[in-house]
């Protein structure tokens, strides 16, 4: 379809995907189903038109009966993607019996869009059986005796688009699933750099303030069990002791809900966001990314709303980077700056094959609707390597966390 240019070019292959129920992914087989059934009636109704003219040269000259098989032709596409032999018989068989071309068309689009493996060899029985047929019944002299122009146009084209819609199917699906691997590949990375932070969170209260607790409990439950020691320092000894193993009950309820993976309660928390971009680059790396980080040093934490904001965008900005521009060198920095928090996420210019789909659009959108509301702002768009750069900035609130 590369053959017509500009908007023309345009109009034209989304009219003949309409037509033959291709949008440029698989449709749902609620609309697949209408659009066959819609085909169907459409090849009906040329079919009745164009035997008012060519019936006579069929097999059989009786309108009645050629109009008869024409739409049995026409009914067959019902079965075009399930089942593509049956339309290519059926109008096969139609045009022997009454020089209809019409059901051709689409059955021989059928064939090569959704046939398997000797697809191109029924395409090629049903030109040499209408090249044969054509010999046969029209009349030495007369003045449309040309089987080779009626070939190409109502099989040879019409299978050539079927073979081009075909191979652009199979790469799109290629291309949504290349897209669903970059999407998880970045979603397992945070969750998992997630997982290691709550990890080290629990490792470091468990060997520092577990460790102190532990050691407090044993002190004074030693104190408790002295005998020479006065009694109103052995009970205040005991009350330590009750308190220091209820704060170790407490570190441990803590260390189960950093533990949890659900991570339910964790939202409400201070967010480490450097420490996490640390943890999220190096398991990127594993899957082959090249990425680099760097943090502001002393950024601290951040309170738990602005720290899954920034959160969300490096996801963004990484999932873009693996869909769009495989291949490339990614940099991430935060810091802050006149009172800001700033985030960037760059990339490189692609070196694979971009994967170029709709993808709905959200993401950017979602995020710049969502930094608005906390008085930040989003900015995105290409760089001049080649690249793309996504920057946020937000107010500076570590001081509320």
């Amino acid at each position: 379809m590369q053959a017509v240019p500009g908007r023309a070019g345009q109009l034209l292959e989304r009219g003949l995907r309409t037509l033959t129920g291709e949008s440029g992914g698989a449709p749902d087989p609620v609309r697949a189903r209408r659009t066959d059934i819609w085909l169907a009636l459409v090849c009906g109704l040329l079919t009745t038109l164009n035997l008012h003219d060519v019936h006579r040269f069929g097999l059989v000259t009786d309108y009645p009966t050629s109009l008869a098989a024409g739409w049995l032709a026409a009914l067959s596409l019902l079965w075009r993607r399930s089942h593509p032999w049956i339309p290519a018989l059926a109008a096969t068989a139609a045009t022997v019996i009454s020089d209809d071309r019409g059901p051709l068309v689409f059955a021989a689009y059928a064939v090569a869009a959704y046939g398997r493996t000797h697809r191109w060899g029924g395409v090629l029985l049903m030109a040499v059986v209408y090249a044969a047929t054509r010999d046969l019944f029209l009349p030495l002299g007369y003045a449309g005796r040309d089987p080779a122009s009626f070939v190409l146009g109502s099989i040879l084209v019409p299978a050539l688009y079927g073979e081009t819609v075909r191979r652009n199917r199979h790469v799109m699906t290629a291309l949504r699933e290349r897209a669903r691997q970059a999407h998880a590949a970045v979603d397992q990375a945070a969750d998992l750099a997630v997982v290691q932070e709550r990890t080290r969170l629990a490792q470091r209260t468990h060997d520092g303030l577990g460790h102190r607790l532990t050691a407090l409990t044993m002190q004074a439950a030693a104190l408790r069990l002295d005998a020479e020691a006065d009694p109103r320092v052995r009970e205040a000894a005991g009350a330590v002791e009750e308190s220091a193993r209820a704060a170790m009950a407490e570190v441990r309820e803590v260390l189960d809900m950093l533990t949890d993976p659900a991570g339910s309660r964790a939202y409400t928390s201070p967010v480490d966001v450097g420490r996490f971009l640390g943890s999220l680059a190096r398991n990127m790396r594993a899957t082959g990314m090249e990425i680099a980080h760097h943090t502001q040093p002393g950024l601290g934490s951040f309170p738990a709303a602005d720290g899954r904001l920034l959160l969300r965008i490096a996801r963004e900005g990484l999932t873009n980077a693996a869909k769009y521009a495989p291949g490339s060198a990614v940099r991430m920095n935060l810091y802050t700056e006149d009172g800001e928090v700033r985030l960037d996420v760059v990339n490189t210019a692609p070196e694979g094959e971009r994967i170029v789909l709709d993808s709905g659009g959200m993401g950017i959108p979602g995020l710049r609707s969502a930094l608005t509301e906390v008085g930040g702002q989003l900015r995105a768009g290409p760089t001049r390597d080649g690249g793309h750069m996504l920057s946020a900035t937000l107010p500076d609130r570590r001081v509320l966390a």
